[in-house]
């Protein structure tokens, strides 16, 4: 019975402690999000047209025109 009681507890203390670090990281969090999704689509992007030019897929391309 009493260690049933101290996993409660444990558990409300760990969440407890989750809580508080998200509103300590809360604000760096939110400002981390826009350039981290910036970057991700350049990466993307350039992801894309590299695989593109070893295809050689696109408008200019020899497939395209035939």
């Amino acid at each position: 019975m009493i260690r049933a009681i101290e996993n409660v507890l444990t558990f409300f203390i760990v969440i407890v402690l989750i809580i508080l670090l998200l509103n300590s990281l809360g604000p760096f969090i939110a400002n981390s999000i826009q350039p981290a999704s910036e970057r991700l689509s350049d990466i993307l992007q350039n992801t894309w047209i590299g695989v593109q030019h070893i295809a050689h897929t696109g408008s200019n391309s020899y497939h395209a025109t035939r």
